[in-house]
């Protein structure tokens, strides 16, 4: 769920309740649609929105996420679907890397450092240092994992829940026929892709040095 599994925070005092905790899930689309409702603009009816209103899972204990399946995508493709606990790889899903533990732990970054700063380490964590990251069940295609238990995607349980693959298949099949489809290009090398602090003054035209 890298990229995917993050936490969303929001503070409006007086409008949301402090310390309000809420596991559901929602998505970055979602911002969109609850914006317009709280300013009080209509959201555009010549297009199709995805997002839903999620001010209920902010200001209500309990409240449930408005969409019944929320989808990735892997580079321009679309990859998987969650729904609940359940999450399906429609294609096999993709693993940088298969090393023992010991091989894991000693893995550094050969891109860094690179005597630059930047907002956010630039070097990777070590493969072993994230669950799944090294073993788990072969990727396949239509690999079905329960988050719930599983939160390193290590077992593959489509065996056991076919009527959940068949569902999640589906609607991930529906949202595939209906998404715009994104040409498969390389954006042109450009300085400034990082924002990057020296001396104290953010610049974006620092780049980090290839690896040896």
């Amino acid at each position: 769920d890298g990229g995917v599994r993050v936490p969303f925070i929001a503070r409006w005092p007086g409008k949301i309740p402090a310390g309000m905790v809420s596991n559901e899930v929602a998505g970055i689309i979602d911002v969109f649609p609850t914006v317009c409702n709280l300013a009080g603009a209509r959201v555009p009816a010549d297009r199709v929105i995805d997002g839903k209103d999620i001010m209920p899972l902010m200001r209500t204990p309990g409240a449930k996420s408005p969409h019944e399946a929320l989808f990735a995508m892997a580079g321009a493709q679309l990859a998987f679907v969650r729904s609940g606990k359940w999450k399906l790889h429609y294609n096999a899903p993709v693993r940088s890397r298969r090393m023992s533990e010991e091989d894991a732990a000693k893995w550094v970054d050969p891109r860094g450092p690179d005597g630059v700063t930047i907002l956010a380490p630039f070097e990777q964590a070590r493969p072993n240092q994230y669950p799944g990251g090294v073993d788990g069940d072969e990727p396949k295609p239509l690999m079905l994992f329960d988050l719930e238990n599983d939160p390193g995607e290590k077992r593959d349980v489509s065996a056991q829940h076919p009527e959940v693959v068949a569902r999640l298949k589906a609607a991930f099949e529906k949202m595939q026929a209906e998404a715009a489809k994104i040409p498969q290009q390389r954006p042109p090398k450009v300085a400034g892709g990082l924002k990057r602090l020296k001396g104290g003054e953010l610049r974006y035209d620092l780049e980090p040095s290839p690896p040896k």
